[in-house]
């Protein structure tokens, strides 16, 4: 390109065949775009996925079905791809539902494993001081607890059995120590049951009123593969005449056959090998040999003087939280003349010492209250028999 400017006028620019052509290519190419700098790439945070088993075979879940329409299970799209269904008998139908419930299940069966954690070992520290008398079994479980977090192990507790008399707290020492182990408790009281098979596996179909066991159901329906699972009063677990209940209770314990425990009602077979067994008993005689082999037995005799104190105190200070701070905490006082009454007693007495309280306007225990409230508690327990069989006590003193 060539410039030419006369004097007195602007510049003229006269471009050259070379030139144009350059202009021309120029003109072709795309204009040039400088792009943003790639974003850095933003790692995603880790996601602990806690380690799970399956509880229940979903499979086999899935097979029973089959079994049951004749064809295959779609599922959530059964409305849509499958056929009619067969019509059932009321029994098969509550099976058919059962199954369809189980199926449904979101994780397939799988259960998250209980790993120990040093929160946990601080809740089962807590634990022990909240329940004198049980340090021995809760130290059992410190131990697992420990043992599980120095080898990544899933935790392992032997079914524990806690002996003593009525009264002495083991019912609420193993709620406490499921509660500190952060996970279900399921209560299964042996002395209002009469069904062993149906505590354990449930029944077939050919049986009236047949249903899925209780355990296995509470496994299908919880959110743990390790559950802390109580035995309430296991001395008492009675039966029809046929039936050896402990022998079914045994299936359980076992651990190669809780690992594949086959329900009745469902025929699909459970994981039960994880569960946390705790059992209560008064009288071990009542137990056979058998069942006593595998249960570390701990025998816990009732609180006195200082502990027994120091229960009544926890007790107390359980009533003031559920009357949601309403009340003041009882004096050393009052909670010494209350403490002559056993555990399980004592929270009937002290919920009834603060009534008496309310009513008179004060928000503090005396020991009148106390008092009060004995003898309602005290005289009902001690309440002599009426008709006939007051009659037969007062002549049996009268022959001693």
């Amino acid at each position: 390109m060539t410039t030419h400017r006369r004097k007195g006028s602007p510049e003229r620019r006269v471009y050259e065949p070379a030139d144009v052509e350059n202009l021309v290519l120029a003109a072709e190419e795309p204009p040039f775009v400088m792009e943003p700098p790639a974003a850095a790439s933003i790692p995603e945070p880790a996601v602990d996925i806690v380690p799970s088993i399956p509880v229940f075979d979903h499979a086999a879940v899935i097979r029973q079905i089959e079994l049951m329409i004749g064809r295959r299970w779609y599922g959530d799209r059964e409305e849509y791809l499958g056929s009619p269904l067969p019509s059932f008998s009321e029994s098969d139908q509550l099976r058919f539902d059962r199954l369809v419930g189980i199926s449904n299940d979101s994780q397939e069966g799988r259960r998250p494993l209980l790993f120990g954690t040093d929160g946990m070992v601080a809740a089962m520290t807590q634990t022990r001081r909240l329940c004198p008398g049980f340090e021995a079994a809760i130290d059992l479980v410190i131990r697992a607890t420990i043992l599980s977090q120095r080898t990544g192990t899933p935790l392992f507790v032997p079914p524990i059995l806690l002996l003593g008399p009525p009264g002495t707290g083991k019912t609420h020492a193993s709620q406490q120590i499921a509660r500190a182990l952060g996970t279900e408790i399921h209560a299964i009281s042996c002395a209002t049951n009469s069904d062993a098979q149906a505590l354990v596996v449930g029944h077939p179909t050919s049986w009236k009123a047949a249903r899925m066991g209780q355990l296995t159901e509470a496994m299908a329906m919880g959110s743990t593969a390790q559950p802390v699972v109580l035995l309430d009063e296991v001395d008492k677990l009675s039966t029809h005449f046929s039936e050896k209940p402990y022998h079914t209770l045994l299936t359980v314990l076992e651990g190669e056959t809780s690992r594949a425990l086959m329900d009745e009602f469902v025929r699909v077979p459970f994981d039960l090998s994880g569960v946390i067994f705790v059992s209560t008993a008064n009288d071990v005689d009542a137990l056979p040999d058998f069942i006593i082999d595998r249960l570390t037995v701990f025998t816990i005799t009732p609180p006195r003087d200082e502990a027994l104190l120091a229960v009544t105190g926890l007790i107390a200070a359980n009533i003031v939280a559920e009357l949601r701070g309403g009340v003041a905490m009882p004096t050393q006082d009052v909670l010494r003349r209350a403490a002559r009454h056993n555990p399980r007693r004592l929270g009937k007495l002290l919920r009834m010492a603060f009534g008496f309280a309310a009513a008179d306007g004060r928000d503090a225990l005396t020991l009148a209250d106390i008092v009060a409230a004995e003898t309602i508690v005290v005289g009902a327990a001690q309440a002599r028999p009426i008709g006939f069989l007051a009659a037969r006590g007062e002549r049996d003193r009268a022959g001693q």
